[in-house]
């Protein structure tokens, strides 16, 4: 689905507003008491004119700032794949301090006996800035960390001009459910008009089979989904293990079935013939299909929705992928942290029917769909940064697709931002 993009963006590309958002509680950062000595030669000219911050009332606060912070130029990078954490000693750590001042995670202005100790206060600013970009909450500074530290200002102005493009873009509801999937969060929120119900984990598309944007509408639940292995599966991850590593093809429990027939009729393996692998007459083909059951790769439920990507959301029984921090693992599809909660949720929208029970759906071996009468709306989003909607707290996510670098780079957009960071320096 291509998103068009408006022209009122380009208003945004000249702002020279001075609005920072709301005010820091906990002072300005030309507040350095007891850090002057960590100041290093090479330190970032802007230190001392800017007031950090974290909270804004719109995107377009945050892009204000953003761009006087880019004024200022780039500041040094922080060198090194080594950790550091609470309890260390390094020269690194003074400076570490400092960008999260400039940035508004660390809040303290207590003088310092050593600026080269992380301290428990740095630990905890530490940990918010890792909330605020989508990384490991462990109060600890690796190579993730740094690398997010290292994103210039001048290189979050921009992404910030870009998500506010895509907020403008986006179809939005009024006074409805609405189901919103940020891909970059891998996230998934359920609202209900400005309510938000649920938020829960999501695994999306790996970087060479994308997560596609999507505007719809639920339409349907299966229960206990069977599996029609889509052919590019087949081909580049299911084939090999049935020709290389039998054993492994054994463990997965897909079956080889001849025909598209409502009942599948399976073969054995060794009856495929590749001349008529997902390919010639229909009631001839050899494909894979799995039946329900525990190892099925879809779980027990399946959320299905109309687009032209042949996508759908589903459960999954391989849990623990949903603790890593980035969660590109599927073929396109979205796999969902608590299916059965977004079941509850959706089927409470429908006419009530005494007959019907999510349990007794489950209980049963053979699949089952239950259409959605009720108007719930589904949105896949792509969003690198934007505000908490309770807080106006600023998030950022790693670019995983590098689609902002993409949209930056088109000519519209790239030639007025060219423009104003010209004017950067006049």
């Amino acid at each position: 689905m291509k998103i068009v993009y408006l022209p009122v963006m380009l208003a945004l590309l000249f702002t020279t507003t001075t609005s920072y958002g709301q005010s820091d509680p906990c002072g300005v950062i030309s507040s350095l008491t007891g850090c002057a000595d960590e100041i290093k030669p090479d330190s970032w000219p802007g230190v001392e004119q800017q007031s950090p911050n974290v909270h804004f009332v719109s995107l377009d606060d945050a892009i204000s700032h953003y761009r006087r912070l880019a004024q200022q130029g780039d500041w040094p990078r922080l060198k090194g794949r080594f950790l550091l954490k609470e309890g260390k000693q390094h020269k690194q750590v003074s400076r570490i301090r400092e960008r999260l001042r400039i940035l508004g995670d660390y809040h303290s202005d207590s003088p310092l006996e050593n600026p080269n100790l992380f301290d428990p206060c740095l630990t905890s600013a530490v940990e918010a800035f890792q909330r605020r970009h989508g990384l490991k909450i462990d109060g600890i500074v690796g190579p993730e960390t740094r690398r997010a530290l290292n994103v210039t200002p001048r290189e979050r102005w921009h992404q910030l001009l870009v998500n506010k493009q895509r907020e403008l873009a986006d179809i939005t509801v009024e006074d409805q459910d609405f189901i919103e999937i940020n891909i970059p969060d891998y996230s998934l929120r359920y609202f209900r008009g400005d309510e938000l119900l649920a938020e829960m984990r999501v695994i999306v598309g790996r970087k060479d089979r994308p997560t596609p944007i999507i505007n719809s509408t639920m339409s349907a639940v299966e229960f206990n989904p069977d599996w029609n292995v889509p052919r590019s599966i087949a081909l580049e991850d299911i084939l090999p293990k049935l020709q290389h590593e039998r054993e492994q093809f054994d463990r997965l429990g897909v079956k080889l079935v001849k025909g598209w027939h409502q009942e599948p009729n399976v073969v054995p393996v060794e009856q495929l013939e590749l001349a008529r692998f997902y390919q010639g007459d229909l009631g001839l083909q050899y494909r894979f299909w799995q039946p329900p059951g525990q190892s099925n790769p879809l779980g027990q439920m399946k959320f299905v929705f109309p687009n032209n990507f042949s996508v759908y959301m589903h459960g999954t029984p391989v849990k623990h992928l949903f603790d890593e921090t980035q969660r590109t693992f599927s073929s396109g599809c979205i796999r969902v942290e608590h299916p059965r909660l977004l079941a509850d949720l959706l089927f409470e929208r429908q006419v009530k029917d005494e007959q019907f029970s999510i349990d007794e759906e489950l209980a049963e071996e053979a699949s089952s769909v239950s259409n959605l009468s009720g108007e719930v709306a589904f949105f896949t989003r792509y969003r690198t940064a934007w505000l908490d909607r309770d807080t106006g707290i600023l998030n950022f996510r790693a670019d995983v697709y590098k689609r902002d670098r993409n949209e930056l780079a088109m000519p519209t957009l790239s030639e007025h931002r060219e423009k104003d960071e010209n004017s950067l320096t006049n």
